[in-house]
């Protein structure tokens, strides 16, 4: 099977289901397929070959899910660019996946001005719009004629490295599918077609593209968001069969701050995924107190194609009952899934011992984009190397101790620190930078620079931010920052991080989102 093949059921036996809904606007499935077909048959007559990247720029929409089942169908791959990115990272990427055809939606129109001169001329740009819709209605609805298989790649979505560029994360029908089984496993009650489901995850990220998949998987009804709104989040749990919803802590708090929340009716709602980043027992309990539903947490990361670790609703009963320890731990493996703790020299660890944590499913990721040395460094006989540090207890529970690689996890949001430091570093007035996360009750954690300054410069905090702007995305910028003498190095010159975030960790029980 691949992924169309759900599209089509759906489309074929409940073709007036509603499958998709934004701005008020409701799509069924039959509408989706017949869409999804003419977009598939006009990137033919573009002439996307089976394997070719297809890309597309702009917040959350039915365009993207139109672009992976018309991708499904021809055996081509899916890219959903990040469009908070600055048009010279979004350039990098669009060619690092030599992009063939470029779907621009509205409101990327100052960024693709740019980029039209960053990227060449072998590209071909899609503008959302009448002339787009006429383009699209003029193809035809029939069955593209291409052979695809489960083990072809479907989605590539790019995660930053610590080199500093993004990766393309390859991602096949396969994988996706064993997601969707993973998932539904690990659910107690099982969503069904016909009800609800929220997405306001972004869809160039694996939670909200995972998400989506997963819908058309299940018959489910997406109401899609274009970023998150606790009041609209709430109102459509209340005004449509939301069974299950995904949310990072942070929107949990959101919502449990609005108000009169515990006079809203929750009653549709039968379980909560959450991710990201830990939940303190408080919260927990205050909203298991006003959405009256199980709550599962969720580990993975997108070169696992998303979750592959579950601390149960079971468990989360347990930590309330007595053992409060098991909300420190972000559970035990899916099913089919498997992890291991390991020394620097490959060494399988016993329990208890922090070592890098392994994962292993059928989730995991073909490869690195043309990174052939990249993908041998991060797999090991399908075993991925997460980069984070932790330990398993004799239960075979997961617990998150620091993180390996220096990623920080802020708002749900994968941050390199080495992009932030590349951006700050071309300032006139900086000799040298350091960038770390902090905690952050908000956001998980927050971005710091330690800014070492030539003789003779000042530099101001809001001057740093108005800097930053044209080099990388708003999200990476730091709001907080330390001018010091110096940084802390080794005696091969590597800066010492540990002991730059031991003040702000020390008292922090987990290191990691």
């Amino acid at each position: 099977m691949i992924i169309h093949n759900f599209l089509d059921y759906y489309a074929r036996n409940q073709p007036d289901l509603p499958c998709i809904t934004q701005h008020g606007i409701t799509t069924d499935f039959g509408e989706v397929a017949q869409r999804s077909k003419r977009l598939a048959n006009g990137l033919l007559a573009l002439g996307v070959d089976k394997g070719q990247r297809v890309a597309i720029l702009g917040e959350n929409s039915l365009e993207h899910l139109l672009l992976v089942m018309a991708s499904s169908r021809i055996g081509a791959v899916a890219v959903s660019l990040n469009h908070r990115l600055a048009p010279a990272e979004l350039a990098f990427v669009i060619s690092d996946a030599e992009t063939r055809v470029l779907l621009a939606l509205a409101g990327t129109e100052d960024k693709l001005s740019t980029l039209r001169e960053q990227v060449g001329t072998d590209l071909a740009v899609l503008t959302q719009g009448a002339e787009f819709d006429a383009w699209l209605a003029q193809q035809s609805t029939e069955p593209p004629s291409r052979s695809v298989s489960a083990q072809d790649a479907l989605l590539q979505l790019y995660t930053s490295g610590t080199t500093g560029n993004p990766k393309g994360v390859v991602i096949s029908h396969f994988n996706l599918l064993s997601l969707c089984t993973m998932n539904d496993t690990a659910a107690p009650l099982r969503a069904s077609a016909g009800m609800a489901a929220i997405i306001c995850a972004p869809l160039f990220h694996i939670g909200g593209m995972g998400s989506m998949v997963f819908s058309i998987y299940k018959g489910l009804h997406t109401l899609l968001h274009r970023s998150f709104d606790p009041q609209q989040f709430v109102d459509d749990i209340e005004q449509y069969p939301v069974s299950n919803v995904f949310m990072v802590p942070a929107m949990i708090m959101a919502i449990l701050q609005l108000p009169d929340i515990e006079g809203r009716d929750f009653s549709n709602l039968n379980q909560v995924f959450y991710g990201a980043s830990p939940i303190s027992e408080s919260i927990l309990r205050r909203a298991l107190a006003v959405f009256e539903c199980d709550f599962i947490q969720m580990y993975g990361m997108t070169e696992t194609t998303g979750t592959v670790i579950n601390l149960s609703a079971d468990d989360h009963r347990k930590a309330l009952a007595g053992k409060p320890e098991l909300l420190r731990s972000c559970g035990r493996p899916s099913v089919g899934a498997e992890v291991k703790v390991m020394d620097r020299n490959g060494e399988e660890l016993p329990a208890g011992e922090i070592g890098e944590i392994w994962l292993r499913s059928d989730t995991v990721m073909q490869h690195y984009y043309n990174l052939p040395e990249a993908t041998a460094a991060s797999l090991t006989d399908g075993w991925v190397h997460t980069g984070d540090a932790g330990y398993l207890d004799t239960e075979g529970y997961l617990y998150l101790k620091d993180r390996i690689k220096d990623m920080v996890v802020s708002g749900g949001e994968n941050i390199y620190p080495v992009e932030v430091e590349n951006a700050i570093a071309q300032h006139d007035a900086v000799a040298d930078v350091a960038v770390i996360g902090v905690p952050d009750d908000k956001y998980g954690e927050s971005l710091l620079a330690f800014v070492v300054l030539k003789p003779g410069q000042a530099l101001q905090l809001e001057q740093l931010i108005d800097f930053c702007r044209e080099r990388i995305a708003g999200y990476k910028i730091p709001r907080q920052m330390q001018v010091v003498e110096e940084l802390p190095r080794n005696p091969s010159g590597k800066i010492l991080k540990k002991i730059l975030r031991q003040p702000y960790w020390e008292d922090v029980e987990r290191n990691i989102g």
